[in-house]
């Protein structure tokens, strides 16, 4: 079933078409993030996700952008002190991050960690709608004073937010959205309602590596070379001269006289 795509991803990335491309690739980068994920902690053999927790971490950043950058007019933006690429489509900026490890609210959902680069990026953000009592809001974007990689971003630019619910059992609940930082707690004000991205129903193929083989014959074990033979003329054979298997001596000459 085909799911239509909505006028503010139509508007932020150019046409309705990019728009489709665009989300399919992002559902298939985090088909990919996870596949990969599960991988890496079943080939660990321990009890712990961490290691599933690691993968899924580099994978939501690297898978997504490894989905999104062969599109036209898509742009890798590596903000300087951050050690992923994230990607540009038309004017949206996209920011994967996982909200949570079980099926929940993705309203309720947070930014963990609300440092320098993520204040930096909600710079593309519209202003959060959510004052306090004395009608004040505790992030305002104009205020931030962006690092050279992100201010050479266009002013058009807008920040879409891709959060995911996922664990080491499976890819719960993926969205898209546009939301303000409501507070330096990681809290956001939803300005376009999350959305939920339709996923593929199987990982991107990896190419595998050629069946190579472990056993060798010896050297005696080889097939044996087919030596030609050539046969003998038949007139040596009507007079019964000796057969010649090497060729014969040669005099070593004495004097250049005894050539002629």
């Amino acid at each position: 079933m085909d799911i239509p795509v909505s006028a503010w991803t139509s508007e932020l990335f150019g046409s309705e078409e990019k728009a489709r491309i665009v989300r399919d690739r992002i559902g298939q980068g985090l088909v990919d993030m996870q596949a990969n994920a599960q991988t890496s902690h079943v080939e660990a053999a321990v009890s712990s996700t961490q290691v599933h927790g690691v993968a899924r971490y580099r994978g939501g950043y690297e898978r997504v952008s490894a989905a999104l950058k062969s599109i036209p007019g898509a742009e890798l933006v590596k903000p300087n002190g951050f050690q992923f690429d994230l990607v540009r489509v038309g004017n949206a900026l996209l920011y994967p991050f996982c909200f949570s490890k079980k099926d929940s609210n993705v309203r309720t959902a947070k930014i963990q960690n609300v440092w320098s680069v993520i204040r930096e990026l909600f710079a593309f953000a519209p202003p959060s709608q959510q004052a306090d009592i004395f009608g004040e809001y505790e992030f305002d974007p104009s205020s931030v004073e962006l690092r050279p990689k992100l201010a050479a971003l266009p002013k058009d630019t807008r920040l879409v937010l891709v959060p995911f619910a996922c664990n080491a059992a499976g890819l719960l609940k993926p969205y898209w959205g546009v939301a303000a930082l409501a507070n330096d707690s990681g809290s956001l004000d939803w300005i376009i309602d999350p959305e939920p991205l339709p996923l593929p129903a199987s990982p991107t193929p990896k190419l595998g590596i050629p069946q190579q083989q472990t056993e060798h014959p010896g050297f005696d074990e080889g097939e044996q070379p087919i030596v030609a033979l050539a046969p003998r003329p038949q007139a040596d054979r009507k007079r019964d001269v000796t057969p010649t298997t090497e060729a014969p001596p040669t005099e070593p000459l004495v004097n250049e006289d005894d050539e002629n």
